[in-house]
């Protein structure tokens, strides 16, 4: 199955590829939060010492915590795919743009 920037069909056919046990690969591009609110994804986030606001943060802190944010970006989209599934891998395609292709041989990570 491909799915070549295929807009809000592409959560569809990463699950039925999964589903069906068929290789699949999907270049993500269009997020759509509103038509898909129930999409989340874990982050972390650090607080602010002086006002114990949460913001997003990439670094490890001794103030971190975790908690689960809408997936409105098309990083978060591209890391709520591979959640799906740890047989998932993702590569970086040789163009400019959103070119991430997110994709399954159809086999498992111990097969041949």
């Amino acid at each position: 199955m491909v799915g070549m920037h295929a807009d809000s069909a592409t959560e569809a056919i990463v699950d039925a590829a999964l589903y069906f046990a068929k290789p699949f690969v999907v270049v993500p591009c269009c997020v759509f939060p509103n038509l898909f609110p129930h999409r989340t994804v874990v982050k972390a986030m650090e607080h602010d010492d002086d006002d114990n606001n949460p913001t997003q943060s990439t670094e490890f802190l001794s103030t971190m915590t975790f908690a689960s944010v809408p997936v409105r970006s098309y990083e978060d989209f591209c890391q709520y795919l591979l959640e799906k599934d740890p047989r998932l891998q993702c590569t970086e395609l040789p163009f400019p743009g959103r070119n991430l292709a997110i994709w399954w041989n159809g086999k498992d990570k111990d097969e041949p």
